[in-house]
C-alpha cells in the first residue's frame, strides 16, 4: 500500500497515547518532557469537526493562497545527479479554486497539489472553528496552521524548532519519529534545495529545476523507498516508532523530533489539519499569539480549552 512505510519502519513500536484530559490533569511540564504523544478525543467540540469543501469555500474561498505543486505524491524528491533536494513547486491559487482542482469531483491533472502552513491569523472564520487548549502554556503559542490535502501525500523526513500540537480534522496522518539524537544516523548536513517550476498553459509542473536555499533541517535521504535500508543502511541504527493520528486525535511532537508523515483520505479525497507551533520548551517566550486568543473558537470548547468549557453544540462555520 502506498500509505505504507518499508518494513523496517513498519515494524517499529507504536507511540504513546493518552488522552487530552489526562494530559490537562498532569500539566504543561509532564507533556513537554515525556516525549511524543498521541492524544485521543482532542477536538471534541471544536466547530473545525463539520468543515468540508462547501464550508470552507463559503468561508475563505476567495481568499488567495499558495499552492505546492509537485509531480509525485512525494516530496522532497532526491535529485542524486544534482546532490540535491527538490521541493514542490509554488503557485497562487484561490482557496475555492485548489479545493475544486483537487476535491471528489476533480478530474484528473498531471500533478499532485496541496497547502501547507496556510496561516489562519489571515484565515478569522476558519481560527473562530479552532479552540485554543491549555495542554501548553498559551503564552508560548507562536503560530497557527492550516493545512489542506488531497488523497494521498508524502511529506519527508525533517525536524522542526517549535513543540508541536497537531490536530487531524479529516482523512488520518501517519507519522514516523525519531528522536533528536539519532540524527548521526538519519543523513542530515547541508542539503541544497531545488524547486520544481509551475506552467499551467504547459500542463503544471515542469521538469526544470532551480536553486532555492540551502536548508539543514531536511534529512537526504527517502524514507518512503522500499530499498531505503541498503542504500542508507545507517538508519538500521535509528529507534523509530510510528503514530496513526486519526480524524479526531493530537499528536504532541516535541521540538528537535525528526519525522516523516503519510497523509492519506478515503473516499471524499480531503486531509485537513490544523497545527499550533509553541515555543514552550526552547528559551525566550512565543510570539504573543495568545493576545489574540478571542479570535479562536469561544463556546462549546471541551475542557482545557481557553475559550473556556461550554454547553453549546458545534458552531456552523
Amino acid at each position: 500500500s502506498e500509505a505504507r512505510y518499508p518494513p523496517i519502519f513498519e515494524e517499529a513500536p507504536r507511540c504513546s497515547e493518552s488522552t487530552l484530559e489526562a494530559v490537562l490533569a498532569a500539566g504543561p511540564e509532564a507533556l513537554l518532557t515525556g516525549g511524543p504523544l498521541l492524544l485521543r478525543n482532542a477536538t471534541a467540540g471544536w466547530a473545525a469537526n463539520a468543515w468540508d469543501d462547501a464550508a470552507i469555500a463559503a468561508a475563505v474561498g476567495e481568499t488567495l493562497v499558495e499552492m505546492m505543486a509537485m509531480p509525485t505524491t512525494t516530496h522532497p524528491t532526491l535529485d542524486a545527479a544534482a546532490d540535491a533536494l527538490v521541493e514542490p513547486a509554488r503557485c497562487s491559487v484561490y482557496v475555492a479554486d485548489f479545493l475544486k482542482l483537487t476535491g471528489e469531483a476533480a478530474e484528473a491533472v498531471p500533478f499532485e497539489a496541496y497547502l501547507a502552513q496556510l496561516n489562519l491569523l489571515r484565515l478569522p472564520p476558519l481560527l473562530r472553528g479552532v479552540c485554543l487548549s491549555t495542554a501548553l502554556p498559551p503564552s508560548s503559542l507562536s503560530i497557527a496552521n492550516l493545512w489542506v490535502g488531497g488523497a494521498l501525500m508524502k511529506n519527508g523526513l525533517h525536524f522542526d524548532l517549535y513543540d508541536n500540537l497537531l490536530y487531524q480534522l479529516r482523512g488520518t496522518k501517519r507519522a514516523l519519529l525519531f528522536p533528536p539524537a539519532d540524527a548521526k544516523h538519519l543523513y542530515y548536513g547541508a542539503a541544497t534545495i531545488r524547486r520544481h517550476g509551475f506552467d499551467l498553459a504547459a500542463g503544471g509542473v515542469t521538469n526544470e529545476t532551480t536553486f532555492d536555499k540551502v536548508r539543514h533541517n531536511v534529512a537526504k535521504l527517502n524514507v518512503f523507498a522500499d530499498d531505503v535500508a541498503s542504500t542508507h543502511p545507517a538508519v538500521a541504527r535509528a529507534s523509530p516508532s510510528l503514530c496513526e493520528v486519526r480524524r479526531g486525535d493530537a499528536l504532541f511532537l516535541p521540538r528537535g523530533w525528526h519525522h516523516a508523515v503519510i497523509s492519506t483520505s478515503r473516499g471524499a479525497r480531503r486531509n485537513l489539519a490544523v497545527n499550533l507551533w509553541y515555543a514552550a520548551s526552547a528559551s525566550g517566550q512565543g510570539q504573543g499569539l495568545s493576545a489574540l486568543a478571542d479570535m479562536f473558537q469561544q463556546e462549546g470548547c471541551g475542557a482545557g480549552a481557553e475559550g473556556g468549557a461550554g454547553g453549546g453544540g458545534k458552531e456552523e462555520l
